[in-house]
């Protein structure tokens, strides 16, 4: 039976691994279709197959010549829009050494350049404006953001389930495969449209390429050259429209406050820090701060930040200095020169008879202690704040943990006195106060009587102190001020 000439010759290709997405390929006889080239057919891409109702949703994307000698014969190129293709069009990496930071899925879309928009995969169903909502960057998509990736975080079965109700309150059904493992952790990171490199879509179709990330903070744990301790840090990035959160408290799962919630990512970096909002005191986005650790253990957290680009931001947060509740990062006994003045206990005197009569009155000092200079047992403490102006000074001589103290150093006072009768020239030594009176008696052979007195007043310090806060003093460290405070032990001499 002769095959009409009228008839097309029509090859199916399948496209996807959806066996509907058909790209239908028809051979067209030109010449009977037309006289001249001029009234050829003039289909414009995108125009709807001629057979709706065998080829619904096919669309012209490609004619090109059957035969190279007279161009008699034209494939024509129909191809279907591509639905479901979250389905089977992912590529997954795992993080790993030379790989990117963060579990990687990226998904190519096909889409109509003309509906772009309209057609762009969507986040879900917004049934307050009874239409879908398009995926920005930052986002969770839905269940449909998955990868075989070992985590099931919805456990997968088979069934319709709810998707949404539209404007009416009518259900939206959607149907789940059994086997597919869900994550639904991952969030759009990055948005790119590529040509596809088939010809047969370039024309009417947008190649869009979606990267998914698995947003995961980068961890890591250093060691202080200086006190050895552990330090943990972390990484995480932002999309700038996300309320960023600060780690107050590094573990398992981190404990985190919200920062200024009337500023968005990109305005903090902007300031550089957080206002208070209404009324409540938020802590600063950036700087150092002691935060309340688990235990009694504090942690100084050290938070900068760096834009990525347009739509992320890195900020990275790291512990920088280890306190117990009372800002002590270490405290240890060590020697060091220092110097205890002597301390005198009293004067004494002496009279001689003459025998010319009268007396010769001789005064001298009794020492309770001698002075030494030399290595002293010392009490070392050092304490650190995130007070952008350090430790407030005291009047008190010892600030406890909170203050810088006043330091009421040992002050010697020499005695000196002289009279015809007796002279007294004592070095600068610890005292208390001191009385001495003196009289040339009723029968001194030179001088009439007469009386005197010298009344010195108390040293600041009578006698050494058992412990003494000998250095106080604080500098800028690690975003915060450390502060040294230096406790000295009175000297006991060994039996």
């Amino acid at each position: 039976m002769a095959t009409s000439p009228n008839r097309r010759q029509r090859v199916f290709e399948f496209a996807t691994p959806k066996v509907a997405d058909l790209v239908v390929v028809e051979v067209v006889d030109v010449s009977r279709k037309a006289g001249s080239a001029e009234t050829i057919s003039d289909s414009a891409y995108g125009s709807n197959h001629p057979n709706t109702d065998k080829f619904p949703d096919f669309k012209l994307a490609l004619i090109k010549n059957a035969d190279e000698d007279q161009g008699q014969f034209q494939y024509w190129y129909y191809v279907k829009d591509r639905a479901s293709q979250d389905d089977y069009n992912w590529e997954f990496q795992a993080a790993g050494g030379s790989n990117p930071l963060y579990d990687t899925v990226v998904r190519t879309y096909v889409t109509l350049r003309s509906s772009y928009e309209t057609n762009s995969p969507k986040i879900g169903y917004n049934t307050s404006v009874d239409t879908e909502t398009l995926l920005n960057l930052g986002q969770k998509k839905d269940n449909n953001t998955y990868m075989p990736s070992g985590d099931t975080d919805v456990t997968p079965f088979s069934g319709t389930v709810l998707a949404g109700t539209d404007s009416s309150g009518a259900a939206i059904l959607a149907t789940r495969t059994n086997g597919v493992k869900f994550d639904t952790d991952y969030i759009l990171f990055e948005r790119r449209q590529v040509r596809s490199g088939d010809e047969t879509l370039d024309s009417l179709y947008v190649v869009e390429q979606r990267v998914f990330i698995k947003k995961i903070p980068i961890r890591g744990t250093d060691v202080d050259a200086e006190f050895n301790f552990a330090l943990r840090s972390k990484q995480t990035i932002f999309h700038k429209d996300e309320l960023p959160v600060k780690t107050t408290v590094f573990k398992e799962s981190d404990t985190t406050l919200p920062t200024d919630p009337s500023k968005n990512t990109s305005q903090v970096f902007a300031l550089g820090n957080a206002a208070t909002a209404q009324g409540t005191p938020l802590i600063p986005f950036f700087g150092s701060k002691l935060i309340d650790g688990e235990g009694s253990n504090k942690f100084g957290i050290l938070c900068e930040g760096r834009q990525l680009s347009d739509n992320w931001y890195s900020i990275s947060e790291k512990e920088v200095v280890k306190t117990d509740a009372n800002k002590l990062i270490r405290s240890y006994t060590t020697y060091q020169n220092y110097t205890w003045p002597a301390v005198l206990d009293r004067i004494a005197d002496e009279n001689w008879t003459r025998n010319d009569g009268g007396t010769d009155t001789i005064v001298y000092p009794i020492y309770k202690r001698g002075a030494y200079s030399g290595p002293t047992k010392v009490l070392v403490q050092l304490y650190w704040t995130d007070s952008d102006t350090g430790f407030p000074t005291s009047t008190s001589q010892d600030g406890g943990h909170t203050h810088i103290g006043t330091i009421n150093p040992m002050l010697p006072e020499p005695l000196v006195f002289q009279t015809p009768i007796a002279t007294v020239n004592v070095p600068p030594t610890l005292h208390n106060q001191i009385l001495v009176t003196a009289t040339t008696g009723s029968n001194h052979p030179v001088y009439n009587y007469i009386g005197t007195r010298w009344l010195f007043l108390k040293t600041n310090h009578v006698d050494w102190p058992d412990t003494i806060i000998i250095a106080d003093s604080q500098r800028p460290y690690r975003g915060g001020f450390l502060r040294e405070k230096i406790t000295a032990y009175k000297p006991v001499a060994s039996t």
